[in-house]
């Protein structure tokens, strides 16, 4: 029994916590004088490039060129829970989502690029120690950036490319990241066009960096969306595939105490409830009842007053329904 709860408590211990979040740039926003910008989440401008937040869309630009402390055209923004409560970091473990178009006025160019600093040194910016996932429209690229050494490592993909949208999913699991691409309207590939490693930084600082980085002022990123660890419901409205089937996924954290989240997909609009229901049988908390649309979705269940113990949840949509056990500890 011992042995049990010992390894029950070092499995709670590794386990993160994965709590989602999306944001949609539905509030217009600038940067105030220090740089926050307030949208849907708040987000921090490193105060370089050009930046707003306007008709549902955040917009990287370079209307000064050569003002980065590393004297490249880019604009550089931020966020993690020191600045919005709820944007949870989870380096090393996550999965990112982020609907984008890069325009231009003037020639394409590779220097047009959009990154996603997704393995960061706390130090950084003193020793270059950080590693991207990027896009180059110029090139129909999609691939790895190492800063401390300036290496790009790449694979190709025809969704990125100019004046289109499209979406990057990203994947990290440990110091392997994998990365797909794929047009506005259809959906992400078996297999990722693009896989490297973080292995240069040990010690992720838990905090996201988007960069635009451009050849002259006559470039700008567009991005719509941002979700992570968070899927999209990629429904008829964006012109997307919709979810093909109902799913109901394991909680996380799993043991947990006091608090753990239960993710469900669903494919059509529909009444759906979620129940807890003790080892007795006994129903204890009704997390949703409600008629939901299609798509990911993401309930939380609050045990605080629960004694520990084994419990089982349970997913009724429709003709579908499915149960799965959780675990509380104290």
């Amino acid at each position: 029994m011992k042995k049990t709860i010992t390894t029950i408590i070092a499995f709670m211990v590794l386990q993160t916590s994965m709590f989602g979040w999306h944001e949609s740039f539905t509030t217009d926003a600038t940067p105030d004088a220090s740089g926050d910008i307030v949208s849907d989440l708040n987000w921090s401008w490193w105060g370089w490039g050009g930046i707003e937040v306007t008709n549902g869309e955040l917009v990287l630009t370079v209307p000064d060129p050569g003002t980065d402390p590393f004297d490249l055209n880019t604009c550089w923004v931020q966020i993690d829970q020191s600045i919005d409560a709820n944007a949870e970091i989870t380096p090393g473990d996550f999965e990112i989502w982020i609907k984008m178009k890069i325009s231009t006025d003037g020639t394409p160019d590779g220097d047009d690029q959009f990154h996603a600093a997704i393995a960061i040194d706390p130090d950084f910016l003193s020793n270059l120690n950080v590693y991207t996932s990027a896009v180059v429209p110029a090139a129909n690229m999609v691939g790895g950036y190492y800063f401390a050494t300036d290496e790009f490592s790449s694979g190709t993909s025809a969704a990125v490319t100019y004046e289109s949208w499209f979406w990057e999913k990203i994947v990290a699991s440990g110091d392997t990241v994998s990365v797909w691409t794929f047009a506005d309207g259809d959906s992400p590939s078996d297999d990722a066009q693009h896989v490297f490693t973080t292995e240069g930084v040990t010690n992720a600082a838990p905090t996201f960096i988007i960069v635009g980085a451009f050849n002259d002022d006559s470039s700008s990123v567009h991005i719509s969306d941002v979700y992570y660890n968070e899927a999209p419901a990629l429904g008829i409205g964006d012109n997307v595939t919709i979810a093909s089937g109902y799913e109901l996924n394991q909680n996380y954290p799993n043991p947990f105490n006091p608090v753990t989240h239960i993710s469900y997909t669903i494919p059509t609009s529909g009444q759906v409830k979620l129940t807890i229901y003790n080892v007795l049988g006994e129903k204890v908390s009704t997390l949703v009842n409600d008629v939901i649309t299609p798509g990911t979705h993401t309930a939380t269940w609050n045990a605080e007053n629960m004694p520990s113990g084994v419990y089982f949840y349970r997913l009724d949509a429709g003709s579908f329904s499915q149960t799965n056990k959780l675990l509380l500890i104290k």
